[in-house]
Parts: structure tokens; sequence; C-alpha cells
């Protein structure tokens, strides 16, 4: 007898039809067993039948939620690799995901290609994992709202949103790099405030703002008169930090007498006050931060080489960001709502010409920047709306700058609300389709039907706008029946009569 192949199961769980359709079909191709449920409730009862190797499943549908489905998922078929799907994307969601124990996080609409890798990802995942017979353990933990304002929806942050929630159920030690102003602290806190120490204290200390002389009395405490000054007993965060979580911000300016008792404290989970020789247990979580490049300061010996690897167990690198330029709208909007509410500036909106400078300018001092820019702009903007005018002249000489150079970053204007809905982020795909003159178009398309001996032009014509538009749209339905005025199922039935 032959060797029968074994068939992998993926189950879908989505109440849209056409979605499910066109994720049955991509799917089939790789001559997988693709199962369907309408509902998260039918997807459980179809998930304890068959026990797929996959899931792909929605955010939002009628019912139950897809984030309350994983976490029932997850017990019936704790195997499993779940790919969460969702067109409304928001930090808490990414984070949460990864904590209740997704094995991936996707935005909606995708291209049908990446969802076919990364499905075929989860395969490859779930084969290692029937071989080890073994799975961690990932017990979803309380939920929390993340406060502080963590906002991106640009690929480069749901990978770092990712990792929040992959570290967060761990007392794994964690490294947050990057530029000044790219929000390390927050992203310290939001690990924090989802992790199993949410309720333990947490402490954070900037390392660049206290003096040499004094960062190993903050840190560790020191006893009366252990120097000049020392009029009292002090307890250090480290000793009030006990049981909680401690962030060091910029540990790079540590010197290098204090980093060896910051690895004491990570190694043997002891402290000693200054002026005393009694052992003090402290057992804490440590994440720390930089913008300093450490692999370079341990090649100088100005960091810790032993330090350095206890410090770096998990890193997050938080992009800047001119590098997620995508985010400015979410990030404007964020900064004007909360100055609102907090009753800092009066409620304003943003000009649209406002936005397309802000697009193309480089944000040397990242988020922190744009936030105090758009606070400074809100304040002085005697209208409803910010302005030109009610930027600082310095942004607006620097961008005047850029265009004559010709070096504008991202060329792309930033897209209004209702283009972001359709996901276009490039040059309006109608223009690639429809850029040259009709009659132009017509006597290419009359020439071609000659040529080839064909006739009905109409014909010809729709199946050559059909097939661009598609191609420009790399394949996504909905964007390219939203182009052609069609719907989805139109388009299906048109994609099946031309054999595109």
């Amino acid at each position: 007898m032959g060797n029968t192949q074994i068939s992998h199961k993926v189950l879908i769980i989505d109440d849209d039809n056409d979605l499910r359709y066109s994720l049955k079909r991509v799917l089939s191709t790789r001559e997988y067993e693709v199962l369907e449920a309408a509902s998260g409730e039918e997807g459980l009862i179809m998930s304890k039948e068959h026990s797929p190797h996959v899931i792909l499943l929605d955010n939002r549908m009628g019912g139950i939620s897809g984030m309350e489905a994983l976490q029932h998922l997850r017990g019936i078929n704790p195997n499993a690799m779940i790919i969460l799907m969702t067109a409304y994307g928001t930090t808490q969601t990414t984070i949460e995901a990864m904590k209740f124990g997704a094995f991936d996080y996707i935005m909606k609409p995708f291209d049908l290609k990446e969802i076919l890798s990364l499905t075929e990802s989860a395969i490859t995942a779930s084969k290692g994992l029937g071989e080890s017979g073994n799975k961690k353990d990932k017990s979803p933990v309380s939920k929390e709202d993340i406060e502080g304002g963590i906002i991106g929806s640009s690929p480069a942050m749901q990978e770092v949103f990712k990792m929040i929630g992959q570290v967060a159920a761990s007392d794994v030690t964690v490294m947050i790099t990057g530029e000044s102003g790219t929000g390390k602290e927050l992203i310290a806190r939001a690990i924090y405030q989802n992790s199993l120490y949410s309720q333990k204290p947490y402490i954070a200390v900037n390392c660049a703002a206290i003096p040499e002389n004094l960062i190993e009395s903050e840190l560790f405490g020191h006893e009366k008169g252990s120097f000049t000054g020392a009029t009292n007993q002090r307890i250090g965060k480290f000793e009030l930090c006990d049981g909680g979580t401690i962030f060091l911000d910029e540990i790079g300016d540590m010197a290098l007498a204090t980093q060896t008792k910051i690895l004491r404290a990570l190694q043997e989970g002891e402290i000693q006050r200054v002026g005393s020789s009694e052992t003090i247990k402290v057992r804490v979580r440590m994440l720390a931060a930089t913008n300093k490049p450490l692999e370079e300061m341990v090649k100088e010996k100005s960091f810790r080489e032993d330090l350095y690897y206890r410090l770096n167990v998990v890193r997050i690198q938080l992009p800047p960001l001119r590098e997620r330029r995508e985010d400015v709208p979410l990030l404007i909007d964020f900064v004007l709502k909360r100055l609102a509410q907090d009753k800092k500036a009066d409620s304003k909106t943003i000009s649209p010409e406002v936005l397309k400078l802000l697009n193309h300018y480089d944000w040397p001092g990242n988020v922190r920047e744009l936030e105090n820019l758009i606070y400074r702009s809100a304040v002085i903007a005697q209208g409803e709306m910010i302005l030109p005018k009610d930027l600082p002249k310095e942004v607006l000489e620097y961008v005047g700058k850029q265009a004559v150079s010709g070096d504008t970053g991202d060329s792309s204007e930033i897209p209004t609300s209702e283009e972001k809905d359709l996901n276009i982020q490039s040059l309006p795909v109608e223009e690639a389709i429809i850029g040259q003159p009709v009659l132009d178009l017509f006597d290419t398309l009359y020439q071609d039907l000659c040529t080839t001996h064909k006739s009905n032009i109409l014909e010809h014509a729709e199946r050559e706008i059909i097939a661009r538009a598609l191609e420009a749209t790399e394949g996504k339905l909905v964007k390219a029946a939203d182009i052609l005025g069609i719907t989805t199922a139109t388009l299906r039935k048109r994609i099946d009569r031309y054999d595109l």
C-alpha cells in the first residue's frame, strides 16, 4: 500500500460569506481540507468536532467576539494555530491576541498571498508541535487597558504590539531600544500593565537624570551616616519594588560601578544599601531602555558585556516616526482629542494641507516632537482648524528645503478618512487604470482586435480593465470591485467568465 498523505485542516470562522469564499478558494490550491463557520459559536463546535490544525478567526462577528472565541478555542484545541483577522485593529487588540495565545494577527483587507503564506507558516508550526507533543502554556492574564496612548497601525508598530503580548505573561528581562522620543517608557508600562505583576509595584528610573554620585543610593538605598548628607536611612528603588517591575530608562548612561551592582541584583537577586554590609534579597522584573548603541559601548568597554547579555534577553526595537509615516494622522488625531479632553486646548481639526506638510517632515524628535508641535499649533490656531500658518517656522522651512531638493521622504500623500477605509495607500489606482485618454484607449483596443481577428470590443475592454484592476490592487477583490464600481459578487462572476 502507498503512503496516505495527511490532509491538514484549516477552519475559517468569519461571518463574511464573500471573504470565506475567497479564503477557501485560495487555501484549496494547497490541498488543505478547508472548513467554514459563520459565527464564533459555530466555530467552537466545529473546532471540537474536527480538531483543525489552523484556525482563521475574525475578531468582529455577531454573537461572541473573536477575542472571546480565541480564549475558548485555546481550551478546546490547545494545539491549533490561530490567526486573528480584523479590520478594526487597536493597540490593545494586538497585545491581547498574542497574550491569549494567537499564532499571529493580521489586518483586513489583506493580500490573499499574504494569508496563504501565513497559513503555511502556521501549518509548519503545527507540524513541529505535533512532533514534539509539547506546548508552553499561555494562560490568559487579566485584561488591562493601555494608558498613555501607544498609537500605531503601521506594520512596524503592529510587530511591537505583538512582542508586548508575547513577553507580558513571563518575567523575562526586556531591552527596549530606539531613538529619543519614540515612546520607550510607554512600551515598558504597557508590558507591566499586561503582565502577571500588574497588581505589584512599578517604578521607573531615568538613569540619565540622576547624578553619578547619587545613583547607587537612589537604586539600592543607604544607611544613615554612610556619606555626607545621609542624615537618615533611605530605602532604594529595588527594595521598594520587591515583587514588582522596575524600569531603568537610559541605562546606557549608567557608570560601570553601578552596572556591576545591577548585574548582581539580576543574577543573585540581592542588593546592599550604601554603607551597609547586610545583604537584602529582592525579586524584581527588570525592563531597560536606551537610545545608545550598547553593542559599540561593549566593544569600547564602557558597558559591561555580561550585563548587556543579561538585559538583552528579549529586545523590542521601536521605529523612528519617519519610518512609520502612515501613523502620523493617527497620532495627530489622538493628541488633539487628548488635548481637548484634558482642556489644554479647544477642540481642533487639521487641514489637509497641514497633513501633507507634516507627512513630509522627518520628525527628528519623533513622537514627543509631534505631541509638542500639535499642542503649540492648537493653542496658536485662531479658528477650529489648524492651518499651515500655525505651524512652527522651522518645520515649514525644512519641508520647503526638502521639496526644492526633491527629497521629501515618503512622497505618497496622506489618505483621507474615506480613502483609508478603502485601503488606498499610494497614487489612486483609478489613475493607473484610466490614465490615458478614452480615444487613445479605444484605438489601442481596436488595433488589438483587428490583429487577433476578434470582435466585441466592449467585452475585450471589460476583460482588460478588470485584469488591470486586479493587478493594480494585488488581487484584493473588495478594493478592485470598489474601483470598478461593481459588487464583489459581480466581479467574481466576471473573473470566472474571463478565466482571470
